[in-house]
């Protein structure tokens, strides 16, 4: 059998301590509890977690539970959220959750500048959905955004930042956290960032691969206009040989060379989707 790489022994370190958990009869008496509690037979739905947020939230007993299900993760190296969930969702895998498992809890948070009020709850509700913190921050204060979660979405305002502007993702782990699990989670977090985009209405950017064209721009004079004729001046630059049989091909050629970097350099945002370029902000918002 092949090494582990470093982020796959994290993981299977994780995994042992939910097992662990699992088996030593905590979930089960921690599930008809915390069921009893809320006045229910079966284990919800992802669906029906979300649906009934505020009920719970509301609940003093619910609360106090919490606590027990916190006290229990400490002792196995668990996060809160990871051993309520196991108790009250069916078939709950935490290896595939968005939630750090461990104990040991980083910071993830989306910080945006906007002042916008009705950008600011939609944010709150995306960033909050999928277990995020939002900050707004002017200079150096910041403050703290939540909101209460609702099935539907807050509307969209009419006019929307640019997409450069929105917010910028930042990590925080704790001293000691392993690297090979810091690194996941940065690698988590920005494809959650990216999900928030989506939701938006944004069509977030992919990221270029290197070209080994980009040395030839300047032969080519991307971005610059050609005069009559100047298409001939950059075939003599860039080819060593006259051929007047390949004129027709390499003329073509510098042509597509042009257009692509253009595309590329001029105006580097391409859309993921489509491979077209970007436009300076959204298309237009929908509720």
């Amino acid at each position: 059998m092949g090494k582990l790489a470093p982020a796959e022994r994290w993981r299977r370190h994780v995994m042992e301590r939910f097992v662990a958990f699992e088996r030593s009869g905590e979930l089960q008496r921690l599930r008809v509890e915390g069921l009893s509690i809320l006045k229910r037979k079966r284990l919800y739905t992802g669906k029906e977690w979300w649906q009934t947020f505020h009920r719970r939230a509301s609940s003093a007993r619910y609360q106090e539970w919490n606590k027990r299900c916190e006290i229990v993760g400490q002792r196995f190296g668990l996060a809160p959220w990871t051993v309520t969930l196991a108790c009250l969702i069916k078939g709950y895998k935490p290896d595939q959750s968005p939630f750090p498992i461990e104990s040991m809890q980083p910071r993830v948070t989306l910080v945006t500048g906007i002042s916008d009020t009705q950008f600011i709850v939609r944010l709150a509700h995306e960033a909050q959905k999928r277990g995020l913190h939002l900050v707004q921050r002017f200079g150096a204060v910041e403050n703290a955004h939540s909101v209460t979660m609702t099935e539907k979405p807050p509307p969209l305002p009419s006019s929307m930042p640019p997409q450069l502007d929105a917010f910028h993702i930042r990590v925080e782990t704790p001293v000691g956290y392993p690297p090979e699990a810091a690194k996941q989670l940065q690698a988590d977090a920005g494809s959650l960032a990216r999900q928030i985009l989506v939701s938006l209405g944004y069509r977030p950017y992919r990221r270029l691969r290197a070209s080994s064209l980009v040395r030839m721009a300047k032969d080519l004079k991307v971005g610059e206009r050609l005069a009559s004729g100047g298409s001939y001046d950059i075939i003599e630059d860039v080819y060593e040989t006259q051929d007047l049989k390949l004129d027709q091909q390499r003329r073509k050629q510098v042509k597509s060379r042009r257009h692509r970097l253009g595309r590329r350099l001029v105006d580097p945002h391409i859309r993921e989707d489509d491979g077209t370029p970007g436009e300076s902000g959204p298309p237009s918002p929908t509720g």
